[in-house]
């Protein structure tokens, strides 16, 4: 008889709050636009629903090890692992389990070069290990908890590391179109989204917009301070009068002074305007009237309450 890996339950945890189940539903998503627009940190934003699913985690993971120590004992490390490994057809659970249960995420066994068939000999290597280093603990305790440590570590960075990407995928594709069409641009008219390489450019492009000799393109990174390199590899990308938009660059970036030398656009979200920035520099360029800016709190929130529904459908 298998355990009960109360997936259910975990589920149920995450579902009940739509925040938890879907932080970038069309409505999660017309808020992260309108406080960015803002120049606001998104991160601020997305860190509760993170938090709020490592916690849900926390306790699934909690649960299942006293299952595991009931059904198996106080070794119950060994049995829960093998009780995984031979699952037929695991949900993403219970694949996920599977490497925490060995302190490991799918980047770590990655980088280590471990496939499925190799995940017994690493688990027998870590258990020794393991003893090896408290072959004497005093709380007896002691090995359940800092197992149960090593499992949520792991949970934590998987889940962590999952939402910066689904950010960074997702919501820069919307944020780019919310923006484009509060200025009057029309995606497949004359802005155009996901540009790939052709015989005219070798590189992609996440956007381009028509202007009156041509196209500008337009990049677009959630970057924070520290990654000042993925900026600067953008601004050979997006050539004369392209524009890059990020979060947040350092205060001793000469990033600046590079674009500048590229006639490149750099629009910066975190405590700025990027709207105002944007439809600034496109004006000029633009081969038709952009609409009439909004200017104040509520001009921006009503302009984004009045998009599409299906610009905020990922």
């Amino acid at each position: 008889m298998g355990i009960d890996y109360k997936i259910d339950n975990y589920r149920k945890w995450l579902q009940d709050n739509i925040t938890l189940s879907d932080p970038f539903s069309p409505i999660a998503l017309r808020k992260l636009t309108y406080n960015l627009l803002l120049g606001k940190n998104y991160r601020l934003l997305t860190e509760s629903n993170t938090k709020g699913k490592l916690y849900a985690t926390f306790l699934w993971l909690s649960e299942l090890q006293k299952e595991a120590q009931k059904q198996f004992g106080e070794k119950w490390i060994q049995p829960l692992f093998d009780d995984i490994y031979l699952k037929k057809k695991p949900t993403k659970e219970v694949k996920n389990l599977l490497l925490w249960v060995m302190g490991i995420t799918n980047k770590t066994a990655v980088n280590l070069g471990l496939e499925k068939k190799d995940y017994p000999g690493f688990l027998t290597e870590t258990i020794a290990y393991f003893n090896e280093l408290f072959n004497k603990p005093e709380d007896k305790d002691f090995i359940n908890n800092a197992w149960l440590l090593l499992m949520a570590g792991s949970a934590t960075l998987s889940i962590r590391g999952s939402a910066k990407s689904k950010a960074g995928k997702q919501f820069e594709r919307v944020f780019t179109k919310a923006l484009l069409n509060i200025l009057g641009f029309k995606e497949n008219y004359n802005f155009w989204i996901n540009i790939g390489r052709d015989l005219e450019v070798s590189r992609e492009a996440d956007a381009e917009v028509e202007s009156k000799r041509g196209r500008i393109r337009i990049e677009i990174g959630l970057i924070a301070p520290g990654n000042q390199e993925v900026i600067e590899d953008k601004i050979s990308r997006v050539g004369r009068n392209g524009i890059i938009i990020f979060d947040k660059l350092g205060k001793k970036t000469r990033v600046y002074q590079t674009a500048e030398k590229a006639g490149v656009k750099l629009v910066q979200i975190r405590n700025c305007n990027p709207l105002l920035d944007v439809y600034r520099h496109l004006k000029p360029l633009s081969c038709f009237d952009l609409n009439k800016l909004p200017e104040t709190t509520q001009e921006i929130k009503e302009a984004v309450d009045n998009l599409n529904d299906d610009i905020f459908i990922t």
